[in-house]
């Protein structure tokens, strides 16, 4: 039974805020010719898709040169949270192509981690504020909503909690209480 080439990825976090991954998972025909492996990127930064090669059955690493945020590798920048589309394809494109929407969410996490670590949890527990804590597990909530959502493709809902749970962030990392 001869298989036909079917395109798929995923997106995989490199622990950095200024770069993801896109690992190649689909499955190519042996008895295919494979050529032209594209991959399209549209970012928060810019809704016009910047164009790419991707590693066949690998990975390719994204970061702001790649995206043109940055016009230099040495002026490299963390990549803006938000809406990201992807599309691989090969030829004939209209047969042989993928697409994946996701929400990036790395810099409302970090400033999550920030909050959280804002706590002090573990230095006073007198001074230690509940009604922070229970803020911080809401917005917490929401990031998991911005993920589900996400995945159901409700676009506008995920970014609704993602501006939810920022605002939430930014009251206690903002706030000179001590």
């Amino acid at each position: 039974m001869l298989h036909n080439t079917k395109l798929e990825f995923s997106i995989i976090p490199t622990g950095s805020c200024g770069t993801f991954s896109i690992v190649d998972t689909s499955y190519y025909s042996p008895s295919q010719t494979i050529s032209n492996n594209t991959l399209q990127i549209i970012s928060p930064f810019n809704p016009i898709p910047v164009q790419l090669n991707y590693y066949r059955s690998g990975v390719t690493i994204i970061n702001s040169a790649s995206l043109d945020i940055t016009n230099a590798w040495e002026d490299l920048q963390d990549l803006p949270d938000g809406v990201y589309t992807a599309k691989i394809s090969m030829c004939p494109e209209d047969q042989y192509f993928y697409e994946k929407t996701w929400m990036r969410t790395c810099k409302l996490e970090c400033q999550y981690d920030l909050a959280l670590l804002k706590l002090d949890i573990t230095k006073c527990d007198e001074c230690f504020d509940p009604k922070k804590l229970e803020a911080l597990q809401r917005a917490n909530i929401y990031i998991q909503g911005v993920r589900a959502n996400m995945t159901a493709c409700n676009i506008k809902q995920a970014q609704a909690l993602y501006k939810a749970a920022i605002k939430i962030i930014d009251n206690i990392n903002n706030c000179n209480c001590h």
